[in-house]
């Protein structure tokens, strides 16, 4: 009896240790997913060249976040490729090539002014997939922008509208520190501590103790 109750407690152990498999993943550093959502809401902007214009678009992103250069980077990228032709964001210095100045500003002259609301990462949910494995995170990386298009010739506002990006994973717990980045405190949240994760680990290795005594001690009364 007291030896299937053994075979049992190993069971028990073995089947709540982690598989190997989730410490080998490869994950995204928490910068590159807050990439991921910013791309997914610039993806989203409604902000097409005029038909037939060979037209300067001028970006304003401001300077209010600490993560504007991720979006300057994102969005001037997405918007060469849907053809506009990028004026010297807000503190660059011009473009003085011969094709930048050619043509003054084109047919028309065009700002996009944008604003964020919110962009960054938080951590979410987080528990133990096994009783005695580590414990995952849920990572939640958001980006939220205001945007409007002005045609500056025509002192008009063509768009003026509001895109969301998000993207979420989980990941180990053990790996928080080596995905974030200290160098920026949007991609390098705290994760909160609940009780329950302060006492958990003690009251586990306590009640396997416990079994442990009792068995030994049930062990030598039964002989």
């Amino acid at each position: 009896m007291t030896k299937g109750i053994w075979i049992c407690l190993a069971g028990i152990v073995f089947a709540a240790l982690p598989s190997r498999g989730l410490c080998e993943d490869v994950y995204p550093t928490n910068l590159e997913l807050i990439e991921e959502a910013v791309r997914i809401a610039v993806d989203s902007m409604d902000v097409g060249p005029p038909a037939g214009a060979d037209s300067y678009l001028e970006i304003n992103a401001g300077k209010g976040s600490e993560a504007s250069w991720l979006l300057d980077n994102v969005l001037k990228e997405e918007l060469l490729d849907r053809g506009w032709r990028i004026k010297a964001m807000e503190g660059e210095e011009a473009d003085t090539s011969a094709d930048a100045s050619a043509g003054a500003l084109g047919d028309g002259e065009f700002k996009l002014r944008l604003r964020i609301v919110d962009l960054g990462l938080k951590y979410g949910r987080s528990w133990r997939r096994y009783l005695l494995g580590g414990k995952v995170v849920e990572r939640i990386a958001r980006a939220s922008i205001f945007y409007e298009l002005i045609d500056q010739a025509r002192d008009q506002v063509l768009v003026s509208s509001g895109v969301d990006g998000e993207v979420s994973d989980i990941v180990p717990a053990s790996r928080l520190s080596t995905l974030s980045n200290p160098k920026y405190s949007f991609a390098s949240p705290d994760l909160e501590k609940s009780r329950w994760d302060k006492y958990l680990e003690g009251g586990l290795v306590i009640a396997i103790i416990g079994v442990l005594i009792y068995l030994f001690y049930s062990n030598k009364t039964a002989s």
